[in-house]
């Protein structure tokens, strides 16, 4: 097992969820689901139940299949990371009983792990509580050297404004809530993990997934970050390309998004999409509806629907891109990695691409952008939000 997919909390646990909707996603990488909340876990269709972990305030890790689930597992921590986090301290070494059942199950060895992946939500009272901890425990269960990216998801914080924000405001009260445990996430996390790739909620109220859907939003995440991640393994084809490929590596990603060895690095995801063959084509062998392909419009795309609201390319530190094609787009050049690579160059002076071929009829450039936690406008406003007074 080469890479390990955690959940931790609500948001997390369903992002992992969607990833492992993909096909053969399970073949080279293990999901692990960490929550609080029975209800929560039950709503997960990709993860089976003996991967299920519930976090216990008086009985630490329990296994989904264990004898009591039901009542030793018996509710959040409503919003309190806090509480979670004297959870996961008080049950220290659990993670590593954890991993020693799945490595154990799996007939696999602790030192094929080269590459771990947290999600999480930052809001709430368990995610953002329990990751650091998560992190912490898989690095030191590895018995060789690994790198941990963190996914993490930001709130809403659209009903808090400089006016229009009332003390007495339950909503707004609870959005000044999450920010200060995104504070406090981002603060204990960020010295656990190379990399936190940011997931912005507030997107929800713009168009990256439509009809404001949950569910459709982290289906895009997903896809996003299984392309950036794992596009050049899961679609790699081969055989029929006359040129040959240009990959872009997890350690590739991890050079363009990681931090300083001291503190993570932060990071966006983007993906623009296009369709290669008109429904003609689908019917028709051969060129007949093949549609012409704009590295420019795929870039445009994905800085439009970056993960992160108020994104500004031009701010960032690196970027990576990885652009996934059928092969006859390669193959005739209707698509260059070249035009990617150049397009870029126009917003980040230290840039990265690489590509792939896919078997289905979508072009598709997905990006990476790394930045520095002090350079992110969203972060610096969720940290006033999180200062300001009268909150629950």
């Amino acid at each position: 097992m080469q890479y390990l997919f955690v959940g931790a909390g609500q948001a997390g646990t369903q992002i992992v969820d969607q990833i492992f909707a993909h096909d053969n996603i399970d073949l080279r990488a293990e999901a692990i689901a960490f929550n609080s909340t029975i209800q929560d876990l039950e709503r997960l269709d990709n993860i089976p139940q003996e991967r299920w972990y519930g976090i216990s305030r008086n009985q630490g890790l329990v296994g989904g299949t264990e004898r009591g689930f039901e009542e030793q597992v018996t509710g959040g921590f409503g919003q309190t990371p806090t509480a979670s986090d004297e959870v996961m301290k008080r049950n220290e070494g659990e993670v590593g009983r954890v991993l020693d059942e799945v490595y154990a199950e799996l007939e696999a060895d602790p030192s094929t792990l080269q590459y771990a992946f947290i999600f999480l939500g930052f809001g709430g009272g368990t995610g953002c509580g329990i990751a650091p901890h998560l992190a912490r425990e898989i690095r030191s269960y590895s018995p060789s050297e690994m790198d941990i990216i963190a996914v993490g998801v930001l709130p809403n914080t659209q009903l808090v404004d400089a006016t229009g924000w009332e003390d007495d405001d339950d909503a707004g009260g609870g959005q000044i809530t999450q920010c200060q445990n995104t504070v406090f996430g981002l603060d204990n996390l960020e010295t656990e993990v190379e990399s936190i790739v940011l997931v912005d909620n507030q997107r929800l109220a713009l168009d990256v997934a439509q009809g404001n859907e949950f569910s459709d939003y982290n289906r895009y995440v997903a896809d996003a970050f299984l392309d950036i991640v794992l596009g050049a393994e899961r679609e790699r084809t081969g055989g029929d390309l006359d040129v040959q490929m240009q990959d872009v590596d997890l350690q590739d990603l991890v050079r363009f998004i990681d931090g300083d060895g001291f503190r993570a690095g932060y990071a966006t995801l983007g993906r623009g999409v296009r369709q290669t063959e008109s429904l003609l084509g689908y019917l028709t062998p051969g060129k007949i509806g093949r549609r012409p392909i704009r590295e420019t419009e795929l870039i445009a795309d994905a800085i439009d629907r970056q993960t992160l609201d108020g994104f500004t390319p031009t701010d960032a530190e690196s970027a990576v891109a990885v652009a996934q094609a059928p092969a006859w787009c390669w193959n005739e050049k209707e698509i260059s990695l070249g035009a990617v690579y150049d397009e870029l160059l126009y917003y980040c002076s230290d840039a990265n691409a690489g590509w792939a071929v896919t078997k289905r009829n979508l072009a598709s450039v997905t990006t990476a952008f790394r930045f520095e936690r002090e350079n992110l406008d969203r972060i610096a406003e969720i940290e006033r939000i999180a200062e300001r007074e009268g909150s629950t």
